[in-house]
C-alpha cells in the first residue's frame, strides 16, 4: 500500500510579520463540491425565515424591575396581563401587553 505524505515548506507558511495575512488553501474545483447548490438554496431560505422573524413590529418593552427578571406568569382568564418578579428583592410588576409599561407596582 503506497502512503503519500505531504510536505510542505515552512517558508510558506510563516509570516513575515504579524500584520501579514494566513495564507489559505482553498480547491475551488466544482466536482469537489456537488451539493453546492443545494446549500446556498437552504442558506437563502434561512434568511428569508430570519428577516420574517425579525420584521415584526416591537410591541414594547416591561419597565420597572432594576435588576433582571426572574420570573413571569400569565392569568388564564385575563390574557392581557403579565406579571412579572424580579431578583433585586422582591418586586413584583404587573405589566400590560396592550397598556406599553407598567400597570402596578407591588414592593
Amino acid at each position: 500500500m503506497k502512503v503519500k505524505v505531504i510536505s510542505r515548506s515552512t517558508d510558506e507558511f510563516t509570516r513575515e510579520r504579524s500584520q501579514d495575512l494566513q495564507r489559505v488553501f482553498r480547491n475551488f474545483d466544482p466536482n469537489l463540491r456537488k451539493q453546492e447548490k443545494a446549500v446556498e438554496y437552504v442558506r437563502a431560505l434561512n434568511a428569508a425565515k430570519l428577516d420574517k422573524v425579525f420584521a415584526r413590529p416591537f410591541i414594547g418593552a416591561m419597565d420597572g424591575h432594576i435588576d433582571s427578571i426572574s420570573c413571569m406568569a400569565k392569568n388564564p382568564n385575563y390574557l392581557k396581563g403579565i406579571f412579572s418578579g424580579s431578583m433585586d428583592g422582591g418586586d413584583g410588576v404587573v405589566g400590560g401587553v396592550s397598556v406599553v409599561g407598567e400597570v402596578c407596582e407591588k414592593s
